[in-house]
């Protein structure tokens, strides 16, 4: 069992090696969509997997067994903004909900030989109050934990004001790892936080526009989306027999 840790921890470094480095984003720039990970354009290749759980659940776990565990389902409320103008804070304000699971996976009859994810389900508010997914993104063991740390630093850290002078136009904060990022804008003295998922070789936290691919969040809110993501850790350690 070491042995294979290893290997798929060696894999889920090698496949992010690529996507190394901090996202900068003009907030009210445009930009195209970003589609998930999955989606394939007529004639394209397959996109190699953002994480070891889907590299090894594709390649190598056939016939394969798959289980999900809820976690959490954090409701957002809309975002209310009067720094971006209308157009914009209309985009970022629908509110919805982040579902947070924990997946395994392991080839038929050998339990033993299970790897384990978070996955992290991001969905709108429509129209008449139902809630709609757009994406996805997994989140491979090992990183649960750092990204669960990096989401608790930014929520404490955005909550304080900046002490320097003149105050920055623009202050962003970022993490990613596997199919999901998080991080924080600030807009002179008003800020925002965001969870992305999907294609994470993009490095540019998301615009508003990018509806498909993210969800904008008061900052408040990281330290619900923080508890969360650390009961998942939980939950994967109690599969994992520690």
């Amino acid at each position: 069992m070491k042995r294979a840790r290893e290997s798929r921890v060696a894999l889920a470094v090698g496949l992010r090696g690529a996507c190394a480095g901090l996202a900068l984003v003009g907030v009210v720039a445009g930009g195209g969509t970003i589609g998930s990970a999955h989606d394939l354009i007529p004639g394209q290749t397959r996109e190699e997997p953002n994480t070891a759980f889907e590299a090894v659940t594709a390649d190598s776990c056939s016939p394969c067994v798959r289980d999900s565990y809820a976690i959490a389902a954090v409701p957002l409320a809309s975002l209310r903004s009067g720094t971006f103008g209308p157009t914009v804070a209309n985009m970022m304000s629908r509110g919805g909900e982040i579902r947070i699971e924990v997946v395994r996976a392991y080839p038929l009859g050998k339990p033993s030989q299970q790897i384990l994810a978070m996955r992290a389900t991001l969905s709108i508010k429509t129209g008449d109050g139902q809630v709609m997914p757009v994406t996805n993104g997994l989140l491979d063991e090992e990183d649960v934990g750092p990204f669960a740390a990096a989401v608790g630093n930014m929520a404490k850290t955005a909550a304080r004001r900046p002490a320097e002078e003149p105050i920055p136009d623009i202050t962003e904060m970022e993490f990613h790892a596997g199919a999901l990022r998080v991080g924080t804008i600030r807009v002179r003295t008003e800020d925002v936080a965001y969870l992305q998922a999907g294609n994470m070789r993009v490095l540019r936290a998301p615009t508003p526009f990018e509806t498909s691919s993210a969800i904008f969040l008061p900052v408040s809110e990281l330290s619900v989306l923080h508890r969360a993501i650390g009961q998942a850790e939980l939950k994967i350690k109690k599969l994992r027999g520690q």
